[in-house]
């Protein structure tokens, strides 16, 4: 968005997450109402993953969404919830698949309840978020969600097929972030959207606002993975090297690198056994002279400024400043 928009900015007076202070308390209420069972094992590691909190970003989206289409908050507070809902479960099999030893600061899932019991507890949370949306009547969201899980499924086994792979694109390493992290978004935006009862330009405008926050908001992950703090980020640095994973600032650092630049940080992905802290702090040096996390940087920049353009068909209010700026803290922000 244009000078304009920046007006509007400083006239918000809180953030978009202060601005939301009562309806994320009742998301969370929700949460916790979701996770209830009668097995108390599912119960507490629901209740371990959900408890540490996080930035709730999701919730935010489809809410500031549902406001800015002047839908009904009470009814976007549950479909909020099951986001979060389905998100947490991508978190839990993530680390199962990546056999991460911690999350937000907690003990991996799997490393306090088991893998078993971890699956099935992730599983579980996609069930409750399915109950919701069907709860709410409109077959839309059902379907839509239903859909956005089963591209998420297969954005999860691409990037399994492809870890390793040094010589992937931008291309198909996009196609895994769309599918991974982009199409949620997406569907909250939608959602809040849908219950505004917007028209369909608008709508589409807004689903394509969660997408391009989606799309900034993995690649500043992906780069926060190797300059991040590890007590900020509330899991080890460097995670997505020692998994094999091929990311953007990598993609970008190899196609820039020196020969032998390219070359070493080639054999870090070869390495045989467990990398150590001084190979992730060369490959974050050679990635950052090689122009690796600038260029990644750019890249999430400008899905920011393709978000906020779409804003821009929307009629103007305090929630879609929230929206706006909820997307330009996305590329810088530290965890």
């Amino acid at each position: 968005m244009q000078s304009g928009s920046t007006t509007e900015a400083l006239t918000l007076s809180r953030s978009p997450g202060e601005l939301l202070r009562q309806e994320l308390v009742q998301v969370e209420a929700e949460l916790l109402r979701h996770s209830v069972s009668e097995v108390e094992v599912i119960q507490e590691a629901a209740r371990h993953i959900l408890g540490a909190g996080g930035k709730r970003i999701r919730p935010q989206m489809l809410i500031l969404a549902t406001q800015v289409a002047g839908g009904s908050v009470a009814r976007a507070i549950p479909l909020a919830a099951a986001a979060e809902l389905v998100h947490t479960a991508t978190l839990v099999h993530d680390d199962i698949v990546d056999d991460s030893d911690s999350r937000r600061g907690r003990t991996a899932v799997q490393f306090r309840f088991g893998n078993s019991a971890s699956v099935l507890m992730g599983d579980y949370l996609v069930v409750r978020a399915f109950s919701i949306a069907a709860e709410d009547g409109d077959k839309r969201l059902w379907r839509i969600l239903t859909d956005t899980i089963c591209r998420m499924c297969e954005g999860e086994v691409l990037q399994i097929c492809v870890k390793g792979d040094t010589s992937i694109s931008v291309d198909v390493y996009e196609t895994v972030i769309e599918c991974k992290t982009a199409l949620l978004m997406s569907t909250c935006t939608r959602f809040g959207a849908l219950i505004g009862c917007l028209p369909e330009r608008q709508t589409e405008a807004l689903a394509d606002y969660g997408y391009h926050v989606g799309m900034a908001f993995q690649i500043a992950d992906d780069i926060l993975d190797f300059v991040g703090d590890e007590e900020t980020l509330g899991k080890p640095v460097g995670g997505d090297l020692r998994e094999g994973k091929v990311t953007l600032p990598v993609i970008y650092a190899l196609e820039s690198a020196t020969p032998s630049q390219r070359e070493e940080l080639l054999e870090l992905y070869r390495k045989p056994g467990p990398l150590r802290t001084e190979d992730i702090r060369r490959a974050c040096e050679i990635i950052d002279a090689s122009g690796g996390f600038a260029r990644a940087r750019s890249r999430a920049r400008d899905y920011i400024a393709r978000a906020c353009e779409c804003l821009e068909l929307l009629p103007p209010s305090e929630a879609r400043t929230a929206l706006w700026i909820l997307a330009e803290q996305i590329v810088d922000r530290d965890k």
